[in-house]
């Protein structure tokens, strides 16, 4: 009888520690994800996140809010992401941007 009330013990013990650390990890977005889903709310127009240089780079529309961007950013990315990697948002008129695209593919037919 004793070692049937250990054993059970075990197991819930066992599902517990799993559900109380493993678990929440799982719902956790990667940078990437996280970084994707605020592309169109947010007007970003490139991300980039580094490998040997701690820096999440973000090009962003200038008529955005960066304070909303960053609010978000502090809410949706892991704990770990947080440290070890420092935020820096470029602002830009996105129409110039979209101006400099189109000549840039324009250029890249003539040739």
């Amino acid at each position: 009888m004793k070692k049937k009330l250990i054993g059970g013990l075990i197991i819930v013990c066992s599902v517990l520690m799993y559900s109380v650390v493993i678990h929440p990890f799982k719902n956790q977005k990667s940078t990437e994800e996280v970084l994707e889903s605020a592309w169109d709310e947010f007007g970003l127009f490139s991300f980039g996140v580094g490998e040997t240089d701690p820096v999440i780079s973000i090009g962003m529309d200038k008529t955005k809010s960066e304070e909303e961007l960053r609010r978000y950013l502090n809410d949706n990315l892991s704990e770990e992401t947080k440290e070890k990697y420092k935020v820096k948002i470029i602002k830009k008129d996105i129409n110039v941007l979209e101006r400099q695209h189109e000549k840039y593919l324009e250029s890249n037919k003539a040739h």
